[in-house]
């Protein structure tokens, strides 16, 4: 049996990883259009912020893909999909054959139809040849203009500040991080942002990249503001990559459509991570990407033996070195029957949703403190009832829940 995988990142090092541990036999390919192995993309903010070198990239050391019986192709990209013939042809003029594969091609950073967005000074960052660009534009003393407030842009703003450089961050949305923040919690960040150098602008809509003739100098806002700056960095967000699989015929929406197998239109043919569309959802983010490829591997193998139910939505990360915790419902409808409970203290903020005592979201900014239990409640939905009066109190050591 040979399986195919294209894409070399995190549902597709996933997949490979699990298609050995089933099936000891196989030949497993993995072929990736970027030239170097599979890196942390989350990573390359602390490449440019100069605080990881290049060689601390790789989540795999060399000697891993053929202690682990996978052939990784670099630098290879697939032009086409013959799914009659179960072949693979490549830009290099050569044909590759499998009989199972997988689709996890990603996906890359959405350029918006700015007037001036395609000249000299403007960035989306997504390879580590983005962030070479990126890190060699940087100027100690000038100002970058960030638009989009999501987690990647706050943290790009954070990068280039200790890189000497002052930053404004510019979100659409009414408050940064809107997908995983209220509005407190929002205004509680842009505070701590301000203390670091970062300038937050919300409600802020883009209409034109400015010029100073030879490059990029700021950003023209609707309402009639420039915001200047010495270079712009694109952060509004990724589109999957689905041109291979449309033109292969296979059924294609935001994403490519899988059943709850991960299998796509076409059998034999499945798809995993960034670029894959679940019951009418593309996630995005990593802990859904490794679920994927995992169970698209299971099924690869035992075809039909593990569903994909989807995936909470949950965000444990650091966002400018500050601790949040973004999982399940965290703006429920205001006339909706959620019940709200919230915690304050220097620098922290929590809040928990309920549901009929059930927990059902909760967002934790500043603290750890009982992230695990919270998350085991969420995905269980635990009654909290008994523990109302605690959850109001941010010392709370979650002991004894």
């Amino acid at each position: 049996m040979k399986h195919v995988i294209v894409g070399g990142w995190v549902a597709g090092t996933a997949a490979a990883s699990q298609l050995r541990k089933l099936d000891v036999d196989a030949e497993i390919l993995v072929l990736d259009a970027e030239s170097s192995p599979y890196y942390s993309r989350p990573g390359l903010i602390d490449y440019i912020a100069g605080r990881k070198g290049r060689e601390q990239l790789p989540l795999h050391d060399a000697g891993w893909y053929p202690a682990n019986g996978i052939t990784l192709r670099t630098g290879t990209r697939v032009t086409s999909i013959d799914s009659g013939a179960r072949t693979l042809h490549l830009a290099d003029g050569g044909d590759v054959a499998y009989d199972k594969l997988l689709l996890a091609t990603g996906s890359s950073p959405f350029v918006p139809p700015l007037p001036g967005i395609d000249q000299t000074g403007v960035f989306a960052v997504r390879t580590l040849a983005d962030a070479d660009r990126l890190r060699a534009a940087a100027s100690r003393g000038q100002t970058a203009v960030i638009v989009g407030g999501g987690v990647l842009g706050l943290e790009t703003a954070r990068a280039l500040c200790e890189l000497g450089m002052s930053a404004v961050v510019l979100e659409f949305a009414g408050r940064l991080l809107p997908n995983q923040l209220d509005q407190e919690g929002a205004d509680l960040l842009a505070a701590i942002l301000g203390s670091m150098g970062v300038v937050s602008v919300v409600g802020a809509e883009s209409t034109q990249v400015l010029s100073d003739g030879n490059a990029a100098s700021g950003i023209l806002l609707k309402d009639g503001r420039r915001i200047d700056g010495s270079l712009v960095v694109l952060s509004v967000g990724v589109r999957p990559n689905t041109a291979l699989a449309r033109d292969a015929g296979l059924t294609v929406g935001r994403g490519i459509v899988v059943d709850d197998f991960l299998q796509t239109s076409r059998e034999g043919i499945f798809a995993a991570g960034d670029v894959a569309e679940h019951r009418g959802r593309v996630y995005g983010i990593v802990p859904p990407a490794l679920e994927q490829g995992k169970t698209a591997a299971q099924n690869m193998v035992h075809p039909g033996s593990v569903a994909y139910e989807g995936s909470i939505m949950s965000n444990v990360l650091k966002v400018v070195g500050i601790d949040l915790l973004s999982m399940g419902t965290v703006n429920p409808d205001p006339a909706s029957d959620y019940e709200i409970i919230t915690a304050r203290g220097a620098g922290q903020y929590r809040k928990v949703i309920l549901q009929s005592g059930a927990a059902k979201g909760a967002i934790m900014l500043g603290t750890t403190t009982g992230s695990r239990q919270l998350q085991t409640a969420i995905r269980q939905g635990r009654d909290l009832s008994p523990w109302r009066a605690f959850l109001e109190d941010i010392t709370w050591s979650f002991d004894g829940m």
